[in-house]
């Protein structure tokens, strides 16, 4: 009976681990990203911890059906190691769903599937574009123009002479004219919030924290991305008139730039929590 289980749980690794390789070849191949390369890697690692703590509660009891559809899904991931087209490779982010299903199939059948909610819930969540759902939210919300009217409000308070029309900045510069900048999806940090609140919800789910702490979390991700995402819109505004500024500040190495602070920070912060509870279980 320990052989059987060991096996199975053997073969649920394996086979995961192996779509994550695929996964990220394939994302090599399509976009070079190391940014991008960096994330996955994590995401799929997180995914893999969060299986191997519940490794040995998992029930391994699949049935024909189950198996069958589980080996028709897991079949067209696979096979898009060799028959992946260009056109194809936005849908790239799905994979890890659609395998992390077929896996469960095989491994559980439709009546385990609850077993990896989490699981198949990250799996979809952490590799979904996130320019559909920032999209979505930002549609719903209105970010871009909370960051527009923002950034307007904190260029004023630092002095400029500076107006707000919903998504757009106005600047008026005596010496230089009139400039505007138009705040877009890319410029108001949504990517950048939608990547935090991911490491935030990994962090919660990977670590053991009070009801306030895994309250405070996301909410803390929400604010520093807005707030980040703002300082951002205010540099690129005052650098309209400058074009090989604004260019960089505009360009990836820029974007990278609070891309990277902001998960400094969030790194910080999270060390903190940690030291936090660590003192008190102490104490």
């Amino acid at each position: 009976m320990k052989k059987t289980i060991y096996n199975d749980r053997l073969w649920l690794f394996s086979s995961l681990i192996a779509v994550a390789i695929v996964y990220l070849t394939l994302m090599w191949k399509t976009t070079a990203n190391i940014d991008i390369m960096t994330t996955n890697c994590l995401f799929w690692g997180a995914i893999l911890w969060l299986l191997w703590q519940k490794k040995d509660n998992l029930n391994y009891d699949s049935d024909p059906i189950s198996s069958f559809v589980g080996s028709i899904l897991l079949g067209i991931v696979l096979s898009k190691t060799i028959t992946l087209f260009s056109f194809e490779s936005s849908l790239l982010p799905l994979l890890p769903v659609v395998a992390a299903i077929a896996i469960a199939l095989l491994a559980s059948g439709i009546k385990g599937l609850s077993q990896y909610f989490s699981e198949l819930f990250f799996a979809w969540f952490l590799f979904f574009p996130t320019g559909v759902i920032g999209h979505f939210i930002d549609g719903i919300i209105h970010i871009t123009i909370i960051n527009a009217k923002v950034s307007t409000y904190l260029l004023y308070y630092f002095g400029f002479n500076v107006q707000s029309s919903g998504n757009e900045v106005i600047l008026y510069l005596p010496e230089l004219g009139n400039f505007k900048a138009i705040v877009d999806y890319p410029c108001a940090g949504v990517p950048m919030i939608l990547l935090i609140v991911k490491l935030a919800l990994l962090f919660i789910s990977c670590v053991s924290l009070s009801k306030k702490q895994q309250i405070l979390l996301p909410v803390f991700s929400i604010a520093l991305g807005f707030l980040l995402g703002v300082i951002r819109v205010c540099i690129l505004t005052i650098m309209i008139p400058y074009q090989t500024q604004f260019n960089y500040w505009h360009g990836v190495q820029g974007s990278q730039i609070f891309s990277t602070l902001a998960i400094a920070i969030f790194s910080g912060f999270c060390y903190g929590l940690l030291s936090k509870k660590q003192q008190s279980s102490i104490a």
